[in-house]
């Protein structure tokens, strides 16, 4: 099966349209606060001014909050941070969350989220301009409650109920997640001051699945760094007990996650895993990714790079950060 075809083919399987054709772009709009005379739908140009930096990668930036305006009509919460402007390089990522409270743990500073460890910020400081799109069942996209039921915790999701829905209509909830995920690098690429051939996708965990389908279904976006999520579906989904908001319908025995991994060749891909993530066994990911060099070097690509980090399951970027911004500048 030609590469081509097999890109066809995952985003059949994720009920994703056929590649190319004429859609309205999707757009970003800021969100306005109270004390802002700003309409509602005036388009994002510029961000506020990044807080001074310090020593400390996760010092706080300014965080917009904005709407993504999808050409199906749907309107995705997102949050927007820019680097000040000595330390912008115009490259761009859609960032995307893991399971938790959804683009907030992204955000989160004062403490950090313990997962993603101040992540938007780790972006920005690297001269990123970040746009994090909220993820259905998660933060301000869970599934409503019925009336009286009891609030949902601060991290719980509407995975489960979502999943359901989303097979039950014949595609599966990850697909939805992946074409948001495009929705919001076409978005990106419109914005002032980026260059809309260095945006890339990222994200950890369950944001690391969405980065991974979606890079490999778009040829067009320029890179991907996937942290604690690649592996072999046969070690983790299949073995490990995991979310069923993971589940895509027939991708076995047709495609594993190096045969993924492989449509985004030419393209730098990340790779990030821990030493001890009980969920993505690292014997399995170092036997997927050892598939993935020869792919590059027939194209006479630079192969991805994977990064172990000595933790378990957790996003560091660090090393993987740094390839990210080397690759794409």
């Amino acid at each position: 099966m030609s590469g081509g075809t097999r890109r066809e083919r995952l985003r059949s399987l994720l009920g994703l349209p056929e590649a190319g054709g004429d859609r309205p772009p999707s757009a970003l709009v800021r969100v306005p606060q109270t004390s802002s005379a700003e309409p509602a739908d005036a388009p994002i140009h510029a961000a506020g001014e990044a807080s001074p930096d310090t020593a400390d990668d996760v010092s706080p930036h300014a965080v917009d909050e904005a709407s993504i305006n999808t050409a199906d009509g749907d309107e995705i919460p997102a949050f927007l941070l820019r680097p000040i402007p000595d330390r912008a390089t115009g490259a761009a990522v859609v960032l995307i969350a893991g399971h938790g409270r959804g683009i907030d743990d992204l955000v989160a500073t004062d403490p950090v989220d313990e997962y993603h460890d101040g992540l938007a910020h780790k972006f920005v400081s690297a001269g990123f301009t970040v746009l994090c799109p909220e993820m259905i069942s998660f933060g301000r996209r869970r599934f409503p409650l019925p009336d009286g039921s009891e609030p949902y915790a601060e991290t719980e999701s509407s995975c489960g109920v979502d999943a359901v829905r989303h097979l039950m209509h014949g595609a599966p909830l990850m697909g939805a997640r992946v074409a948001d995920a495009l929705a919001a690098v076409d978005a990106l690429r419109q914005l002032d001051g980026v260059d809309p051939q260095r945006v890339a996708v990222a994200g950890g965990s369950g944001g690391g699945a969405v980065s991974l389908l979606a890079a490999a279904a778009d040829s067009s976006i320029s890179a991907a760094l996937v942290a604690t999520y690649f592996c072999s579906f046969e070690a983790s989904l299949c073995s490990i007990r995991h979310c069923p908001c993971n589940i895509i319908p027939g991708i076995l025995p047709e495609m594993e996650m190096a045969d993924i991994a492989a449509l985004i060749a030419p393209r730098p891909l990340i790779l990030e895993a821990g030493e001890r993530d009980h969920i993505f066994p690292i014997a399995a990911t170092r036997d997927s990714f050892a598939q993935l060099a020869p792919v590059w070097e027939a194209l006479d690509a630079v192969p991805p790079e994977l990064v172990v980090t000595d933790g378990g399951h957790a996003f560091r970027a660090e090393r993987s950060l740094s390839a990210l911004a080397e690759r794409i500048s």
